[in-house]
């Protein structure tokens, strides 16, 4: 990256997996566009950082981090980083800046190599945004889109505090940008960042699996979007019975495909009607509720927080957050404001919800409360 401190020297990266130039780009009929997913992440329709990022550090901050339908995405340029592992390209000589460790290591202790693997660089943590409260750490999936090109990669290093879009010499490579440390990169907000909180490649520096569950991720995020812009997920969560047609329905509709249950061809239809009925079931017999087919409140909670479960609590924001508090409402009716905030309000609901169900009410959402929230208590 251009600009680290010592402390983000730490043993905290997150490597890109990418297979091959020809995998990236030798897309299967199932395969996203690059125009398919930039489409799904055009709008910032819900802003997770509390404030904005410069392209470069020092400019003028003008990028937000965003949440989509469980994705987090910004839209930057981006700039070179060819830290980690000394190779013919990246190394002191090539790169000025050159660093000899990334923030997340292999496996075996050696840190990327980003000659070879395509990984992205998220800003460090600071009041502004942190990527650990939105579920992302090392070996995170992302994709990549530029000019109409997808590249799948891991989350591999962490930059600057005050700075967003960077990716390593490989994925800069795969993207046809200039991937010169020195002279290459490529400015203005032209390149997407989408990354898959929850989803991991195992191990870090595998390629080949970055690339498979990044496409996996990329191709349910694009169906789920489908119709489900504007769906009203953040309540109300009324109960739903058969037959019903309102647009609740609607809502919960898309929570049920991004649950990768099917309910039916066709963008969501606001009737609850007998395929959205089987999605139902089959979405209850998961997480073991009753299967009634009807969506009610534990339902609705269980649909509402499903997804990567980081420990939350006064202070935090971001995607999670947001899911947090619409699982609390439709759980409690804790009437929050879904803000992606979380606090005082926000902590006496966790405090209540906890209360109400057993659990040691700290007001801190832990494992324990992800885990009753999920599987819809």
């Amino acid at each position: 990256m251009r600009v680290k401190t010592a402390a983000l020297g730490m043993a905290m990266m997150v490597a890109f997996g990418l297979a091959t130039a020809n995998q990236a780009t030798a897309a299967t009929a199932a395969d996203p566009t690059g125009a398919e997913l930039s489409a799904v992440v055009a709008t910032c329709a819900q802003q997770v950082s509390a404030g904005k990022y410069a392209e470069r550090s020092g400019g003028t901050r003008t990028v937000p981090v965003c949440a989509t339908g469980g994705a987090v995405h910004w839209r930057s340029g981006m700039t070179i980083d060819c830290d980690g592992q000394r190779t013919e390209k990246c190394n002191a000589s090539t790169d000025p800046s050159w660093q000899g460790q990334t923030a997340w290591a292999q496996p075996d202790g050696k840190p990327l190599n980003a000659e070879k693997l395509p990984y992205i660089v998220v800003p460090g943590i600071s009041s502004t945004w942190s990527y650990a409260g939105s579920g992302i750490t090392g070996a995170t999936v992302a994709a990549v889109v530029y000019q109409g090109k997808v590249a799948y990669a891991v989350v591999g290093d962490v930059g600057p505090t005050g700075a967003i879009g960077e990716g390593s010499y490989a994925l800069a490579k795969a993207l046809g940008i200039n991937p010169d440390p020195r002279s290459g990169g490529v400015s203005g907000k032209v390149v997407d960042y989408i990354v898959f909180p929850g989803v991991k490649a195992s191990p870090i520096h595998d390629a080949a699996d970055a690339a498979t569950e990044g496409r996996r991720a990329a191709a349910e995020l694009v169906s789920r979007s489908r119709g489900c812009a504007n769906a009203g997920v953040d309540g109300p969560y009324p109960r739903l019975d058969a037959g019903v047609t309102r647009p609740e329905v609607k809502a919960a509709q898309c929570l049920l495909r991004a649950a990768g249950q099917d309910t039916g061809a066709g963008d969501p239809s606001g009737v609850l009607d007998a395929a959205t009925v089987s999605a139902v079931k089959r979405f209850q017999a998961q997480v073991g509720l009753a299967e009634t087919g009807s969506v009610d409140s534990h339902t609705w909670t269980a649909l509402l927080a499903r997804g990567a479960t980081p420990q939350l609590q006064d202070g935090s924001s971001g995607e999670a957050v947001f899911r947090l508090q619409r699982s609390l409402n439709a759980a409690i009716s804790a009437k929050l404001t879904v803000d992606g905030k979380f606090g005082a309000k926000t902590t006496a609901a966790v405090k209540g919800y906890q209360t109400s169900r057993g659990l040691n009410a700290d007001g801190i959402a832990g494992a324990n409360t992800w885990r009753a929230l999920q599987a819809g208590r």
